[in-house]
């Protein structure tokens, strides 16, 4: 639930206060009986959620404008109709 910090095993709160995780809930299925396989899991974890980019870590995007786009200005000039 939002706002009540980390919730999970020692090792866990630990770690995740370590990395500087605010707001967790973590659960846990399978042998977690070993410590070191759980923290483990826990570092991978941590490693795979670290490698997104958040909008705010994005480069910034410089758009360069389609050829019909740049020039559609000249072409909407109205030329003089020639009669023949």
């Amino acid at each position: 639930p939002r706002g009540s910090g980390v919730v999970g095993s020692p090792v866990c709160k630990k770690m995740l206060q370590f990395a500087g995780v605010a707001d967790c809930f973590s659960c846990s299925c399978g042998h977690t009986k070993t410590k070191g396989n759980f923290m483990k899991a826990t570092f991978e974890a941590l490693r795979a959620t670290y490698c997104y980019l958040t909008p705010d870590l994005w480069k910034p995007t410089h758009f360069v404008k389609p050829p019909f786009q740049e020039w559609s200005d000249y072409l909407a000039q109205s030329k003089p109709v020639v009669a023949y």
